[in-house]
């Protein structure tokens, strides 16, 4: 398992305090000061424990009163009865052909073969649903869980609970600091490297760089630091970061119409940038319609003036060229992920929680 950390270890003590009855429903826990010195912590740890109860809902916090031990339906899913149907559970922030379609395909059929049923939901980014996805799967006796958590600096508390409580559960497409939770995703920032390289090929040397402004997403970070080292190491000439207004939620991931401000933003970039550029990386493919669209009010051609790499490419899209990208093995992600869950639900550990998937460099 690893390193345990002191807030853990004082964390396991109160639960299971709580749930062999030495606290009971709505009583009051000894005060800070008596509890740090009964374990021997800092203030600090005791804290951050009694955040962990609070946030799985074991206790209650009151500011200048004290922590109270919550009703014990609001507990954890420790109690819950094991899953009996073969089943497991699968909640996507959202699929598109870009990305997630066919790894949702490949989750499916593995999970099939293997004797298992997979139940889908979808948070679309909002991490109440997300919350109340997880809990419906419970309620169908699932035995795992998949889960591509929605973006943000925090994740859910059903998330920290699955961990809590030691339920198989494995993350996809991003990894949660924090909780050593086995993570698949693509190796972001070999992905953004081989862009770099394979525009490099072609001759391009001035290169600039389209992204969101979702700074706690990983994968951002991951593909802009891949971006800006690759440059680095091959002594191009980094022509600009435009960072985009994000437009995640619901409406986002159903609406496939680029957003008039980001539009606005990349036209201003192109047209302040246009003589330093000879190529643009979209660091998700969600990105190149607001990028196609803006070169069309400045004029500018997108295979002759300007070359344009993403990361994925919608191969149904209608319209415009197709692009030199990055394609995530997204049958590779989906085996690997099952795979962990099923070892998670035989009672397997894994010291490694952080396995990388190398993407496909589509050179066109």
């Amino acid at each position: 398992m690893g390193k345990v950390f002191l807030y853990r270890k004082v964390y396991d003590e109160l639960l299971e305090r709580i749930r062999n009855g030495i606290y009971l429903p709505g009583s009051k826990l000894p005060g800070d000061e008596e509890l740090c010195e009964e374990f021997g912590v800092s203030a600090i740890t005791l804290k951050k424990a009694l955040e962990m109860l609070a946030q799985s809902g074991h206790v209650k916090r009151v500011p200048g009163k004290g922590t109270y031990v919550e009703k014990r339906e609001k507990a954890g899913t420790k109690g819950r009865k094991e899953g009996t149907g073969h089943l497991l559970g699968l909640v996507l922030e959202h699929v598109s052909t870009p990305f997630g379609l066919e790894m949702m395909y490949q989750m499916d059929r593995i999970a099939q073969k293997a004797g298992y049923r997979l139940i889908v939901r979808f948070s679309y980014g909002d991490r109440e649903k997300e919350t109340e996805e997880i809990r419906f799967l419970f309620s169908m006796k699932v035995d795992g869980i998949i889960i591509m958590p929605s973006h943000g600096k925090h994740y859910s508390p059903a998330i920290l609970q699955l961990y809590l409580d030691d339920f198989p559960m494995v993350m996809i497409d991003k990894k949660l600091r924090g909780i050593p939770v086995p993570s698949v995703r693509t190796d972001n920032r070999a992905a953004a490297a081989a862009l770099v390289r394979g525009l490099a090929e072609k001759g391009c040397r001035r290169i600039a760089f389209f992204t969101t402004e979702d700074t706690e997403a990983i994968s951002v970070r991951e593909r802009r630091n891949g971006f800006i080292n690759e440059m680095e190491r091959l002594n191009l000439t980094e022509a600009g970061i435009c960072v985009l207004p994000s437009g995640r939620g619901a409406e986002g991931f159903l609406d496939n119409r680029p957003d008039p401000n980001a539009i606005r933003a990349v036209r201003k970039f192109l047209e302040k940038e246009r003589r330093e550029i000879d190529a643009v990386i979209a660091e998700e493919y969600g990105i190149v319609p607001v990028v196609t669209a803006a070169a069309v009010q400045v004029g500018i051609d997108l295979e002759q003036d300007i070359r344009l790499a993403c990361i994925d490419e919608d191969y149904l899209a209608p319209y415009g060229p197709v692009f030199l990208h990055v394609k995530q093995d997204e049958a590779a992600i989906a085996k690997k992920a099952v795979e962990l869950l099923l070892g998670r639900i035989a009672g397997n550990r894994y010291e490694e929680d952080d396995y990388l998937i190398a993407g496909v460099l589509r050179n066109i």
